[in-house]
């Protein structure tokens, strides 16, 4: 069963997710060839491999033929188009193949593919294994083509490989796996207008921060662009990083292929120019995504703190019989309603027993005492409405508060009450069922009176019922 947060691209049949597949990667592997490299050398730059590791991890039973064979079609297809021969565009799509495969095994074995990027441990094995291991791996095979066929300098080659297909990965791995889950859009979905605009006005940001620094500075002032990205990196976590690396991989890597922009002043030729810009981004990866994986691990632990603290004061306000609030539970209430009450605003109270609970305990155990209770739960419950306030102080005893109810409106709910349980009897073992009664005291709230003091008559009322005999109401003075 395939995810079902992803999108239609990965949730689909391998009939259309191979040519989706295929189509991509020859879109983005022709573009790469034919603005970064001369058609005989290694691209600078090569995201095609992204698309494929980011399908491959985005699914939870990855299609490995699939994906594998359309990437292998859409690369021999692209190297064939840009490159002209027959030999390279096969070798080289079995050096990406590679690639693409120990990094999908490698990453996908080590609990990284739920969310990359979401703790530092995490981040670190991610920028090995997609930034060093298999590039290096597939590098051999692609810098040895190179040599072989176009006799380029296996070592510069293998370099220029390395970087280019590390960082291709590195940097659009995340965006595209993000995209393909729809982390992107659950994200915006989740923010509010505020945050969204503040959102895109950091990114807004950063563009133009990266713009003037590639296109405008007529000084090499690369250092400016890490106080906006490491500024989305904090207010926006691993998501804003990914957005902002991606800007400045986007607008640097288009300025310096015009052989524009700061890396055109410390470095002279284009590949010099590559390994220097390809450098940068490294250092500017390096230096954000550890921070990213920690904003974002403090961000999990802050909500797990958050939703561990509303378990704990839940538990405390909470009668774990009943489900019912509790004395502390119950009291919190009650507090909040007297302070929000109106002048003149109806107000009553039911103090409610069930009548006979010890007999009960004795001769039938505690397990049908506890029976009882949850049964007289469910009737009260089903007696009231959903804004009438119910709590357990222990034992058999039941207060029920009633806004805006008066004392007339509040006796005709108990009555309502004492019939319900009345007429549904508790059964105990084998179809054998036992009669259940209430007693319960009426109060209504006096101006001006306090919680404390409608509580004691509501009380007085009720011992006045189990005085009278039981299965009785009585109404407070």
């Amino acid at each position: 069963m395939m995810d079902l947060r992803a999108p239609l691209i990965v949730q689909t049949r391998a009939k259309m997710l191979w040519p989706a597949a295929a189509v991509l990667h020859f879109l983005a592997a022709a573009a790469t060839i034919h603005l970064t490299s001369n058609g005989h050398d290694i691209a600078t730059i090569w995201p095609a491999n992204a698309i494929l590791l980011a399908l491959l991890l985005a699914a939870r039973k990855p299609r490995w033929l699939t994906i594998l064979s359309a990437g292998f079609v859409g690369n021999v297809a692209a190297n064939l188009l840009t490159r002209g021969t027959l030999a390279a565009p096969l070798l080289y799509s079995v050096a990406n193949l590679l690639e693409i495969a120990i990094a999908a095994r490698l990453i996908g074995t080590s609990g990284v593919p739920g969310g990359l990027l979401q703790t530092t441990k995490g981040s670190l094995r991610f920028l090995a294994t997609a930034g060093l291991i298999a590039p290096g791996a597939s590098g051999l095979v692609g810098a040895a083509t190179a040599f072989l066929v176009f006799e380029e300098p296996i070592g510069q080659s293998f370099l220029v490989w390395v970087l280019a297909d590390g960082l291709g990965l590195i940097i659009f791995t995340p965006v595209f796996l993000a995209l393909f889950r729809g982390d992107f859009a659950d994200c915006f979905r989740a923010k509010t207008w505020p945050e969204r605009c503040e959102t895109f006005g950091l990114l807004m940001i950063t563009a133009l921060i990266a713009y003037g620094v590639f296109f405008v500075a007529v000084r090499p002032i690369l250092f400016v662009l890490f106080p906006p990205v490491l500024l989305v990196t904090f207010r926006m976590g691993r998501l804003g990083t990914k957005a902002a690396v991606v800007i400045v991989a986007l607008i640097g890597g288009v300025a310096t292929m015009r052989a524009e922009g700061p890396i055109t002043f410390l470095a002279d030729g284009p590949v010099a120019q590559a390994l220097l810009f390809q450098a940068f981004l490294g250092v500017l990866l390096i230096t954000c995504m550890p921070i990213a994986a920690e904003v974002t691990e403090r961000a999990r632990l802050t909500a797990a703190l958050a939703e561990h603290d509303r378990q704990m004061m839940e538990k405390a306000s909470t009668d774990p019989l009943t489900g019912l609030l509790n004395r502390y539970g119950f009291a919190s209430m009650v507090a909040h309603v007297f302070h929000h009450r109106e002048d003149g605003q109806a107000l009553s109270l039911l103090a409610i027993d069930l009548d006979h609970f010890k007999s009960i305990n004795d001769r039938w155990g505690h397990q049908v005492g506890d029976d009882a209770l949850r049964h007289l739960t469910r009737v009260l419950a089903a007696e009231v409405r959903p804004t009438d306030i119910i709590g357990r102080l222990g034992g058999d005893e039941f207060l029920i508060l009633l806004p805006a109810v008066d004392l007339v409106e509040a006796s005709i709910i108990g009555q309502r009450l004492c019939t319900a349980i009345r007429h549904e009897p508790l059964t105990i073992d084998r179809g054998a069922v036992t009669m259940l009664s209430l007693s319960i005291g009426v109060a209504a709230a006096l101006p001006d009176e306090e919680y404390v003091d409608l509580a004691r008559r509501a009380d007085e009322a009720l011992y006045a019922a189990k005085a009278a005999g039981r299965n009785a109401i009585r109404l407070a003075s």
